[in-house]
């Protein structure tokens, strides 16, 4: 009777499933989706790997965290959220830009698409040592979209990649205090790039969208373990293993005639997270601080290689990064259940330099400031989050590229990014 009380609830959950095959913008450094669990995003990501707000989002960040959410043997948690975003994110050209023989006019505006990313968790306590978890999420993915005429039209007009992961986990506890963990990610990837390209007749040349797009599935894993080295503090870490792979798709001319078949060869980059929760004591009991630290190995996007079209690949020369998040929770005594978060992050780019900076990635340092608050009532829990990110560092863009005759794109970006999530969990 259980079972079949837990198989209803896991069919009422199918269409959020189905939903989190949605999610396309990247709002992380690179292309890299860092929204997982809107419960995390009020702490901008600070104790995740420690699972800091005891919630399902552990399948994702640390599955060796289910140890410590106050599950019994037989108990099951769902946590699912929803991410609002709204960026902005503008090209001004410093009057430098070549825009190449069918370049467009100039023109300053924004190329970044408003979007919304959900993802889904789920933990079950199998046994006394033994937990499940199972998630599905968009770790990468992103959007640029600029006018069909504007200025760098030569180097990108639209640029479209979305990831699906589906992540199932197995932990163990070891002892009391050290628990490990381990899964496998079968992922799916999209990708559709689209640019103006010139056709040569006689001594004249006509201009012509060119449209590539892309598609596969591939494997990766992922590790973790979690050490609760007092009553009230634990560190988790968590490796996810990179995913390579070949994305198979056509050329195609103003969106409609097929070219050529091509395929590239992609990889997502693995990444180690590491992070600490602490309940303080004394008089400062109510409060707890989080820390996060991530190394994304981003250098394994050196070159876009396309095959089937006859022209040399795109130099990209990416640089590993740095993402540290610290974060504060207030537990306050008037209302039980209660939590109100505060959390800060920088994220490196791994953009080495203006030459390197694209105009389909243009990505810089972004700083976040985030709140939230969450409530717990009997099995049922609601989390609000806010955050803002914005541009910091060097934000140039000095590009050349050959194709086509060559084109350069000389200038600056700024925007910022406002992101708005809901998540809701229910215990049973």
């Amino acid at each position: 009777m259980i079972l079949n009380k837990k198989m209803g609830m896991l069919k009422k959950y199918t269409n959020l499933l189905l939903i989190a095959t949605c999610a396309i913008t990247a709002h992380g450094a690179g292309y890299q989706i860092i929204e997982q669990g809107a419960a995390n995003m009020g702490n901008a990501m600070a104790g995740a790997a420690a699972n800091a707000n005891s919630d399902a989002s552990a399948a994702f960040w640390n599955p060796s965290t289910a140890f410590y959410m106050g599950l019994g043997v037989g108990e099951t948690r769902m946590d699912t959220s929803v991410f609002f975003v709204i960026p902005k994110l503008c090209f001004v050209n410093d009057g430098k830009t070549n825009p190449g023989i069918v370049g467009g006019s100039s023109w300053n505006g924004n190329c970044a698409t408003n979007s919304v990313v959900p993802n889904f968790f789920a933990v079950h306590r199998l046994s006394e040592d033994f937990a499940l978890s199972f998630s599905v999420t968009a770790p990468y993915g992103l959007e640029s979209d600029y006018r069909g005429d504007w200025i760098g039209r030569m180097q990108g007009i639209r640029s479209y990649l979305y990831t699906t992961d589906f992540n199932p986990s197995i932990a163990y506890k070891v002892c009391d205090w050290f628990t490990i963990s381990g899964g496998v990610s079968a992922q799916f990837a999209y990708c559709t790039l689209s640019q103006t390209a010139a056709q040569q007749v006689g001594s004249m040349y006509f201009p012509f969208v060119l449209d590539l797009t892309g598609q596969g599935w591939s494997v990766g894993g992922n590790i973790g373990f979690t050490i609760q080295y007092c009553e009230t503090g634990r560190f988790g870490f968590q490796w996810r293993s990179a995913v390579d792979y070949t994305l198979d798709g056509n050329a195609h001319s103003n969106g409609s005639n097929i070219i050529a078949p091509i395929s590239a060869d992609m990889s997502m980059p693995d990444t180690f997270t590491m992070g600490v929760y602490q309940r303080l004591g004394g008089d400062f009991s109510n409060f707890a601080l989080m820390l996060d630290y991530c190394y994304t190995r981003w250098s394994v996007f050196q070159q876009l290689d396309v095959k089937g079209l006859g022209s040399d690949p795109i130099r990209e020369n990416w640089k590993d990064t740095s993402r540290i998040s610290f974060g504060i929770h207030y537990y306050p005594d008037f209302i039980e259940n209660l939590t109100l978060r505060i959390g800060t992050c920088f994220d490196e780019s791994p953009v080495r330099s203006p030459t390197d900076r694209t105009a389909r990635i243009p990505c810089c340092d972004r700083v976040w400031l985030s709140t939230g608050i969450g409530y717990t009532y009997e099995n049922y829990s609601i989390d609000i989050s806010y955050t803002y990110i914005f541009l910091v560092g060097d934000s140039t863009i000095n590009r050349y590229e050959p194709s086509f005759g060559g084109s350069q794109v000389s200038g600056s970006y700024f925007g910022h990014i406002n992101v708005v999530a809901v998540q809701f969990g229910y215990k049973f």
